[in-house]
């Protein structure tokens, strides 16, 4: 595994560093080989393609069904400034085509995107920001129906985001609220997504300047803090084990382990399982997903 890599885990410039990839990728092939009794039993089957520009941004996904056969294409297109402005999304199985236009108006600081679904026009949405670039207001149009939605952003002294509220016009019940806690070296610790029936809380244990712990609570009507998932990770961010609960009890856990490329990225991953709630002793391995990483040169 390489050592000298650092993962981004916010704030990412492109694609390739939200989905945790290291090097100028240019194609991955998604394969997944599951351990039960099917007709594929044991054989590995293709069910994504990912296709990235020179400047890290996907350019082309396809879905595949569990028979690896084409379900859905996903085209995207930029501008000379690297911005997205337009994807096309054509699904096979329902006949749906959708597409999505982007235009930016650098002056207002203001974008908007229309969506169309079969060539119709569905709805038009258009994004006002604000400092750090943070959205401040957003118009949605769909028929006649327009959706008017506010939000307010409060900042600490390193410029990390620490309050945001957001709040549909004329909905008093639409507020949510968002706050992060961070320690000495601003590296997010907690962080609450709260709306008038329930708070999701996630806290974050951090090891040399990486995430090595999260776990997820659900905080509900009575205010008591329900965990829901606890997961590890290696030192570039790949999952390693995920505890899953119920009541705040274990009730399953998975485990992964990976093989690396001289880049970094992982090009296997054989996933076990352990049941808990069925008293499970040992791990049990469910399917491996490998995957086949194309460079630019």
């Amino acid at each position: 595994m390489r050592t000298d890599l650092q993962p981004i885990y916010s704030d990412s410039k492109n694609a390739l560093q939200g989905n945790n990839l290291y090097g100028k990728v240019k194609k991955i092939e998604y394969y997944k080989t599951t351990f039960q009794n099917t007709e594929k039993k044991d054989k590995p089957v293709l069910n994504k393609i990912e296709e990235y520009t020179d400047f890290g941004e996907l350019k082309k996904v396809e879905y595949f069904d569990n028979y690896g056969e084409l379900i859905q294409t996903n085209v995207i297109d930029y501008n000379k400034y690297q911005k997205f402005i337009k994807s096309v999304s054509i699904n096979k199985s329902n006949k749906k085509n959708i597409t999505q236009i982007s235009k930016y108006d650098s002056i207002k600081n203001t974008s908007e995107l229309s969506v169309f679904l079969n060539d119709t026009i569905d709805h038009k949405t258009t994004f006002y920001y604000g400092k750090n670039d943070y959205q401040i207001k957003s118009i949605s149009i769909k028929g006649n129906d327009t959706t008017v939605t506010t939000s307010e952003h409060a900042f600490n002294d390193n410029n990390k985001l620490i309050l945001a509220t957001q709040k549909e016009k004329g909905n008093d019940k639409s507020t949510i609220t968002i706050s992060n806690k961070y320690d000495i070296n601003n590296n997010l610790i907690e962080s609450s997504h709260k709306t008038e029936w329930v708070e999701m809380l996630s806290e974050t244990k951090w090891k040399d300047g990486r995430i090595s712990k999260q776990s997820s609570y659900t905080i509900s009507a009575d205010l008591k803090k329900h965990l829901n998932n606890v997961t590890e990770f290696d030192i570039l961010y790949n999952t390693i084990n995920s505890k899953e609960y119920e009541d705040s009890k274990l009730h399953r856990e998975l485990k992964f382990d990976y093989s690396f490329d001289a880049n970094g990225n992982w090009i296997k991953k054989n996933v076990s399982i352990k049941e808990h709630f069925n008293n499970s002793k040992e791990f049990i391995s469910i399917y491996v997903d490998t995957r086949k990483i194309s460079y630019w040169k």
